[in-house]
């Protein structure tokens, strides 16, 4: 996942590597975050039956890009977006946890002060890995996500923001169990710098 946050870095810059001025136009939509925080997970299917689940912690980074130079409305963004998170199955030293690449478009309203409101999703794949029990497994499938959250302004390439994030993979079959829930709800606080 950092590889692929790096990547996105990467190609963002050589986007505007042809000239100075170039580089400065692209460069001044392009934005990168790094967050982190607990992830609370519903009790989860694991075949067949629902099993309680304790609280994780999630980590994440991303690249964003700002639409107001290609859109009429102002305030939507694109971001490459990889987050992982884990819990353990309640008593017992059994972990599922999940890494995830996906693409989100995102909206930011300018409340006109240095506190600003944005939400929005995205779609993506999901590796769900099951540990535990004498047994590992992972499996890859589409999943989606939610997100909204509020940021406050530091200074002009810096902002703070707390968001919450729903994400769901659909029913990930790892051999040995069927069905295996992937369902998380985080809470994360980060950094946004603008590039």
């Amino acid at each position: 996942m950092k590889t692929g946050v790096l990547l996105a870095a990467a190609a963002a810059l050589a986007l505007g590597a042809g000239t100075p001025a170039l580089a400065q136009g692209v460069l001044s939509n392009v934005y990168v975050s790094v967050l982190g925080g607990p992830t609370f997970d519903p009790d989860l299917m694991f075949n067949g039956t629902k099993v309680p689940m304790d609280t994780g912690f999630n980590a994440g980074g991303r690249v964003g890009y700002r639409l107001d130079d290609m859109l009429p409305v102002q305030g939507f963004a694109v971001e490459f977006d990889g987050f992982y998170n884990q819990n353990h199955y309640s008593g017992t030293p059994s972990r599922l946890a999940s890494g995830s690449l996906m693409g989100n478009l995102v909206y930011r309203f300018d409340t006109g002060t240095a506190f600003g409101v944005y939400g929005g999703g995205g779609v993506g794949a999901v590796q769900s890995s099951f540990n535990g029990r004498g047994f590992d497994n992972s499996s890859t499938v589409l999943g989606w996500q939610a997100l909204g959250g509020v940021d406050y302004r530091l200074n002009a390439n810096t902002s703070f923001f707390t968001e919450y994030r729903y994400q769901q993979a659909h029913a990930v079959n790892l051999g040995f169990a069927n069905h295996v829930g992937n369902t998380s709800n985080n809470v994360s606080v980060g950094l946004k710098f603008n590039l």
